[in-house]
C-alpha cells in the first residue's frame, strides 16, 4: 500500500513540473504542395562526395549514378512520384532521372548558387582530410561552372578565379605528397585537361598554375570587384625559386609577383603585406652596394628587371614610391651607370 502511495505522489509531482503541452515546440510540417514549389524554384547543390542517385525513392532500389561534388542537377518536373520530405526527384545534365535523399543535398535560391558552391568548395579544400582525387573533383566542378556561359561581370571573374584557386590547392597537394603524374590514368587525364593553365618547374619537379591565367583574367575584366583577389592569386601561385644569390633571378621573383601586384593594384587589400616583403628583400640585396653582382658585360635580364621595376614604382603611392626609390637607385647606380 505504501509503495502505491509513493508512486501516486511521484505521478502527481511529475505532472506539475512537466512542461505544459501548449508550451512544447511543435514540429513544423511542410505540405507536399509547399515542398514541390520550393523544389521547382530552387537550385539543387551536391555539396559532398559519393551522393547516390537512386532509380526510385528507396535506398534499396538501383543506384543509377554516383553524383560528383557540384554536379548540376535540377528538380524533375515530369516525375510521377509524390513529393516527400525525404526525397527529391531530380534530372542530371545528361538527362538521367532519379531520386536523391533530401538531407544530403542543398536546395537554395538560384541567385545564391555560385556563392554557396564556392563556400562549400573552400570548406572542403581547406581540410587536410580531403584527398587529392576529391580536390580534382572539386576543381573540375568549379571550372565546369565557370565556363558554362551562365555568369558575366563580377560573377564571371569570381567563378574563374575560384576555379584557379581550386587548381592551385590540388597541385599543392600533388606536390606536397610528391605524387607522379602517371600514378593513375585519372590524374594524368586531369593534368591534360588543365594543361593550358599549368606550368612545370623541372628543377624542383613541381606543377603550378600559370600566373598568366589570373593576369589575363584581370586584363579582360580590370574593374570588377574580384580582380584584386585574382591578382593576389597570380602573385601567390608563382613558386619561389632557389636563386642562390643570382641577381637576375632574385629581381625577377620580386618583380613578377609582389611588385606587379602593387603596380596593378596600388590600393589593393594586400599592398601593405607585400610592400614590407619587397622592402625587406631589396634591403638585403643592396645592403652592400659593392657586393651587388653587376659584372660587365651586364646581362640583359638584369637590365630589363631594373628597368621594369623603375616603371612599376611610378604607379605606386607617393609614400611607397618614396620608400622604395632609394633601393632602386642603388641598383641603377651599381648596375646601369
Amino acid at each position: 500500500m505504501r509503495i502505491l502511495s509513493v508512486l501516486f505522489l511521484f505521478f502527481i509531482f511529475s505532472q506539475v513540473i512537466a512542461e505544459p503541452k501548449a508550451l512544447k515546440p511543435r514540429q513544423k510540417e511542410v505540405s507536399q504542395v509547399s515542398l514541390k514549389k520550393i523544389d521547382e524554384t530552387s537550385a539543387i547543390l551536391v555539396p559532398h562526395f559519393g551522393i547516390k542517385l537512386y532509380l526510385f525513392p528507396d535506398t534499396k532500389s538501383d543506384v543509377i549514378k554516383i553524383l560528383k561534388f557540384g554536379e548540376k542537377i535540377v528538380y524533375d518536373k515530369e516525375t510521377l512520384e509524390e513529393t516527400s520530405d525525404k526525397w527529391i526527384p531530380v534530372r542530371t545534365e545528361e538527362g538521367l532521372t532519379g531520386h536523391v535523399i533530401r538531407e544530403v543535398v542543398l536546395s537554395i535560391p538560384k541567385h545564391q548558387y555560385l556563392n554557396r558552391l564556392i563556400f562549400e568548395a573552400d570548406k572542403l579544400l581547406s581540410k587536410k582530410s580531403t584527398s587529392l582525387y576529391q580536390r580534382m573533383e572539386i576543381t573540375d566542378s568549379l571550372f565546369q561552372v565557370a565556363t558554362n556561359g551562365e555568369y558575366t561581370g563580377d560573377e564571371f571573374v569570381l567563378s574563374r578565379t575560384k576555379a584557379g584557386y581550386g587548381l592551385k590547392r590540388t597541385l599543392d597537394s600533388l606536390n606536397e605528397k610528391k605524387i607522379k603524374p602517371d600514378t593513375s590514368a585519372e590524374l594524368l587525364d586531369f593534368l591534360k585537361r588543365h594543361q593550358s593553365k599549368l606550368l612545370y618547374d623541372y628543377s624542383d619537379s613541381v606543377y603550378y598554375v600559370d600566373p598568366n591565367y589570373f593576369w589575363k583574367l584581370i586584363e579582360v575584366s580590370p574593374n570588377t570587384k574580384h580582380a584584386d583577389y585574382a591578382a593576389y592569386l597570380a602573385a601567390e601561385v608563382l613558386p619561389a625559386p632557389d636563386c642562390k644569390k643570382d641577381l637576375a633571378c632574385e629581381l625577377e621573383t620580386i618583380r613578377k609577383s609582389k611588385m606587379r601586384y602593387i603596380y596593378q593594384f596600388p590600393n589593393g587589400n594586400y599592398v601593405s603585406i607585400y610592400f614590407k616583403d619587397i622592402i625587406a628583400k631589396l634591403k638585403d640585396i643592396t645592403k652592400d652596394p659593392d657586393a651587388i653582382a653587376c659584372y660587365k658585360p651586364l646581362p640583359v635580364a638584369i637590365q630589363s628587371e631594373i628597368g621594369t621595376m623603375s616603371r612599376y614604382i611610378q604607379e605606386y603611392s607617393v609614400r611607397h614610391r618614396r620608400e622604395i626609390q632609394p633601393y632602386i637607385k642603388i641598383l641603377q647606380d651599381e648596375c646601369l651607370n
